[in-house]
C-alpha cells in the first residue's frame, strides 16, 4: 500500500475509534474549510452541504439535536485506496423521544493532506426519516 493510503486509512481508523465510543473529537478536526458532504437519498435528511459552516449548520447540529445522549458510530470495515476510504458502520443512539436510531451506514471520505474534503453517506432514509422525524 502506499503512504497516502496508509496515512488515510489510520485517520479515519483513529476517528472511527472515538466515535465508537461517542467521542468526536478525532472526527471533527478532519474536517476541511471547504468540505463537501452529500447525504444519499431523497429523504429529509438527504442533503449536499458545501462548506465546513454549512456542514455543522445543516448536518450535524440538526442531527445531534434529535439524540437524547451520546451517539456511536461502530466501524465494521475500513478500506483505503489512495485519497478515499469507504467506511462500513452501524450506528447507535437514541432520540430525544425515546425510540432507538440504529441505522447502518457506508461512507465514502475522500482526502488530501490529512484532511477530509469529500463525504458521500448511505443509509437508510427511511428509517432516518421514521425515528428522527422530516424536520416538519
Amino acid at each position: 500500500m502506499t503512504q497516502p493510503t496508509e496515512t488515510n486509512r489510520a485517520l479515519i481508523t483513529k476517528a472511527f475509534e472515538g466515535l465508537r465510543h461517542g467521542d468526536p473529537s478525532q472526527f471533527m478536526p478532519l474536517f476541511d474549510e471547504d468540505i463537501e458532504w452529500r447525504v444519499m437519498g431523497s429523504s429529509a435528511w438527504s442533503k449536499h452541504a458545501k462548506g465546513l459552516a454549512a456542514v455543522e449548520r445543516d448536518l450535524v447540529g440538526p442531527l445531534f439535536a434529535r439524540f437524547a445522549g451520546p451517539y456511536l458510530n461502530i466501524p465494521e470495515l475500513i478500506l483505503a485506496d489512495g485519497d478515499h476510504v469507504v467506511v462500513l458502520a452501524k450506528g447507535d443512539a437514541q432520540t430525544v423521544e425515546g425510540n432507538r436510531y440504529d441505522n447502518d451506514y457506508c461512507f465514502v471520505f475522500r482526502m488530501a493532506d490529512g484532511k477530509i474534503v469529500e463525504v458521500r453517506e448511505y443509509m437508510d432514509t427511511v428509517l432516518a426519516d421514521k425515528a428522527l422525524g422530516r424536520g416538519d
